[in-house]
């Protein structure tokens, strides 16, 4: 190449300097995808397309996109773009002459790499032998051919292996085929395969698969199966459902389609994609009763989709599915069967709120599945068997996830070693650790494809936020799960994860954000007590004591408590240890309240855990037990180490009660908690702090001089600190310059810019510079 031999011979001269660009990566691809679409959101399958063919190549991204939009298969229908009809890459123009040009030049040798593109884009060069005719050496000649033409690369996954260049090579390679060439020389590459591996391990049955697709052999859809199962196994979810819709489309007889459509039901559910799931498990349902199959395959088509819809908390569809499914294993009289649908039961009960009932059901499974081999069943009994132990206790619960996911591990079940993990995470959510296993199942679930695991994950990561008062993250987190959880009818997911996002805007004082959120919510909760207990204890009652209404926040969390006492499976939610707080603070049975808390398992939460030891403090102190006060406030300090918020709120109410009664060091509590409130701009807790230290007759701190933020800037709700840091992002310094200057840490400071970009309505660190600059900052 003239131009590169060109850039070479200055580069040696050093008269230029060389950058040398990587190519994107999934990611980059996907943001590179929306700003061609200008869009604010690409479909899943668009993503993977480009993420398989573009190679990380700009220009590919640009041309496979302009391709699909020509052909018609991406489509902007007003809302925002979606996939009509069989997506797949278009060769550019420019490519195609490319290759054309290139293959032109190699004479024979073509012919040897127009038949290994019939094998794929990475294929074993030993094969070219019995499909060509050709020696070892000729094709080994053919290959280093293409080679220097830059066709062909070394494969570098696999020593000595070949690959095409890119993914859009290989097929502008086999597009020059004629269709019937095309499936005669798939047929032989699919017999050479079968000779040569009659037991198809690793990737050979996925190649055989394609081939036999592209053939049109009678093998193809039970190749595709076993080649979509296999991907199960592994966790690739994504991968098994493409090669069972396939598999759908090639069957030629019912028997093969209701094979194809039973695997296909399997994957969707897996995948958590609930309504796809229900719809084709009626369809097959169907199709089984007429051709006449065993009760036991229709029995564990009814298993399946009750199991669907448990979790997806549709009780009555699961129910009726579990009814049939437990009829028909008595009739067929299947010893694994019933075991299956005790699972089920276990679940639903699990989720209406009879939590010995589903320990006893998890019990009896576990012991079943242990005596008959099932290792899926030990696990899906163990699961159960933690959800209800996390009431009480969670090192029980612990202790049956990880024993979950050691058996999962052991016989190669991905996905449910993925849910064990994800539990174990739930357990330091509840706990306050950091959310390292919550980061670990979802990278998991997501390279798999479980977006309803994903979902959770995220669910519960944002929660984690939410508790540390990190509201810009738990927004990030809740918004992402709120949005998978509207794609694939997650209701209950959804509403959750709905308040969790509205409460985070609501403490940032968006209310007018925060409302349309709840409204959401609401509606798609349906009778969820603890969506609606969620939404009256962080988005109500939280809000009405930052405004130091505390009355109401007392009547907003009895409608809480009255709610979450109709479900004992209620998560146990933090509010209703701030109920038991309150109520402790107001004189109203504090003791009787932090008993109630205790026995419903909600205090098994670290949050809670505090709340409930404070709140035994303020009763202890209004008692005159003045020692047993402290010890207890000491315990809730310890709860709370990690979330400073929160113990500092706790702080405020509990120093009111100890002023009046005469024990603890009020004075002490509420200098810290004074400036971690002036901190986040809540000038109503400012304030009552200020009050009582004067109460307790503490020299007041010093006011922090509100004059020094600019009206244009406290109009908007920007704090003392925020105008700092704007202030010092307007003299050009990098994030790690202004911790160093006021004594932060950079993550203290990204999360100071998070919330200017979000008061000023700004987008980019770039527009907040400017931003301070017409204002001059603080």
């Amino acid at each position: 190449n003239p131009a590169v031999d060109l850039v070479n011979v200055l580069a040696a001269r050093r008269a230029v300097s060389v950058a040398r660009l990587g190519r994107l990566t999934p990611a980059d691809t996907g943001e590179m995808a929306r700003a061609c679409l200008a869009a604010t959101d690409v479909p899943e399958s668009v993503k993977a397309l480009l993420a398989e063919s573009a190679d990380g190549v700009p220009f590919f991204v640009e041309e496979l996109l302009a391709g699909a939009v020509q052909a018609g298969a991406l489509v902007d229908d007003g809302v925002g773009w979606s996939v009509s009809g069989h997506l797949e890459p278009q060769v550019p123009r420019t490519v195609a002459d490319s290759v054309a040009h290139r293959l032109a030049s190699l004479g024979d040798a073509a012919r040897i790499l127009v038949t290994a593109a019939v094998l794929g884009r990475r294929f074993d060069w030993t094969l070219l032998c019995d499909l060509t005719g050709e020696s070892a050496e000729v094709v080994l000649d053919a290959l280093r051919a293409g080679t220097d033409a830059q066709l062909l690369v070394a494969d570098p996954t696999r020593l000595g292996a070949v690959q095409f260049r890119h993914a859009l090579t290989r097929d502008a390679v086999l597009r020059r085929l004629l269709p019937a060439q095309l499936s005669e020389l798939a047929q032989r590459a699919l017999d050479a395969i079968a000779g040569a591996h009659p037991d198809l391990p690793g990737e050979w049955c996925d190649l055989a698969a394609r081939l036999a697709e592209r053939a049109g052999d009678r093998r193809a859809t039970g190749l595709l199966i076993e080649s979509g199962r296999r991907s199960l196994a592994r966790g690739a979810l994504t991968s098994a459902e493409d090669a069972f819709v396939q598999a759908r489309q090639v069957a030629d007889d019912p028997a093969s389609e209701a094979d194809a459509m039973d695997a296909l039901c399997e994957g969707l559910a897996l995948a958590g994609k609930v309504d796809p799931a229900l719809e084709l498990g009626e369809v097959l349902i169907n199709a089984l009763h007429a051709l006449s199959a065993p009760p036991r395959r229709v029995g564990a088509v009814h298993a399946r989709l009750a199991g669907v819809a448990a979790a997806a908390t549709r009780w009555d569809v699961a129910e009726r599915h579990l009814t049939l499914a437990s009829a028909l294993a008595e009739e067929a009289g299947d010893p694994d069967l019933p075991a299956q649908a005790d699972v089920i039961a276990a679940q639903i009960a699990y989720g209406r709120g009879d939590l010995e009932q589903a320990g006893a059901l998890a019990r009896s499974v576990l012991s079943d599945a242990e005596r008959l081999g099932l290792p899926e069943l030990v696990c899906e009994a163990l699961l159960m068997i933690g959800h209800c132990a996390r009431t009480t206790g969670v090192a029980r619960a612990e202790q049956a996830y990880l024993k979950a996911g050691s058996v999962a591990a052991r016989h190669g079940l991905e996905l449910l070693r993925v849910r064990a993990l994800f539990e174990v995470g739930t357990i330091d959510f509840m706990t306050m650790r950091p959310p390292d296993h919550l980061n670990q199942a979802r990278e998991l679930a997501a390279s798999a494809g479980a977006l309803a695991t994903v979902a959770q994950i995220d669910m519960h990561l944002g929660a984690w936020f939410c508790y540390h008062f990190d509201n810009e993250q738990a927004i990030a987190a809740c918004g992402r799960a709120s949005e998978t959880g509207r794609r694939l009818h997650l209701h209950g997911l959804l509403g959750i994860s709905l308040i969790g996002e509205a409460a985070a805007h609501g403490r940032l004082g968006r209310r007018d954000r925060m409302q349309p959120l709840v409204d959401e919510a609401m509606a798609v909760a349906g009778d969820d007590v603890a969506v609606a207990g969620l939404m009256w204890g962080l988005c109500r009652a939280e809000l009405s004591l930052i405004d130091e209404n505390r009355r109401r926040a007392l009547r907003e969390l009895d409608t809480m408590m009255d709610l979450l006492r109709t479900n004992p499976a209620s998560p146990p939610m933090p509010p209703r240890g701030l109920w038991a707080l309150v109520c402790a603070v107001e004189d109203r049975d504090g003791e009787a309240a932090c008993a109630e808390v205790r026995a419903s398992g909600a205090a098994a939460q670290s949050l809670t855990h505090g709340f409930v030891h404070y709140a035994e403090a303020v009763s202890a102190g209004r008692a005159g037990r003045h020692e047993a006060a402290w010890t207890s406030f000491v315990a809730g300090d310890e709860a709370l180490e990690n979330l400073t918020w929160y113990r500092h709120f706790s702080h405020r109410l509990v120093a009111e009660a100890a002023i009046a009664d005469g024990w603890g060091e009020p004075a002490a509590w509420l200098g810290p908690a004074l400036a971690q409130f002036e901190e986040h701009g809540q000038h109503k807790l400012v304030a009552a702090c200020r009050s009582l230290l004067g109460k307790a007759g503490a020299p007041m701190p010093r006011r922090r001089a509100s004059s020094g933020v600019p009206l244009v800037l406290r109009e908007r709700g920007v704090t003392g600190r925020e105008a700092e840091v704007l202030a010092l992002l307007g003299e050009g310094l990098s994030n790690k310059e202004i911790a160093s200057r006021l004594f932060l840490s950079p993550r203290t400071v990204e999360r100071h810019i998070a919330n200017l970009t979000a008061k000023t309505d700004l987008r980019t660190r770039t527009e907040l510079v400017a931003f301070a600059a017409r204002t001059g900052g603080g």
